[in-house]
């Protein structure tokens, strides 16, 4: 997801990090859908939002849609907080 965002940014000119420092402030949470076999659009993963060591938003799985119905991943204690806060940082 960032790597698209990069590349709609540096057409209007916002460069990498001035593209990562806007992202970050305006998003915390990713909702990634697909169509089923149906055409019907449907979650398959959340993700939150995070920054790199060299401070670039990466995003980190919080629940996949698995055979069972969604699979706790490794961001879902921040996307519990984040609920629980109403948004915003966590």
């Amino acid at each position: 997801m960032p790597a698209r965002l990069e590349a709609l940014g540096s057409t209007a000119g916002l460069d990498r990090a001035a593209l990562h420092s806007q992202l970050a402030a305006a998003l915390s949470v990713v909702v990634h859908l697909v169509r089923d076999r149906a055409g019907r659009r449907r979650i398959a993963e959340l993700h939150v939002l995070d920054r790199d060591r060299a401070g670039f938003v990466t995003t980190v799985p919080a629940a996949v849609w698995g055979p069972e119905g969604f699979e706790r991943a490794a961001g879902w204690q921040r996307l519990q907080r984040l609920c629980a806060r109403g948004g915003g940082a966590a």
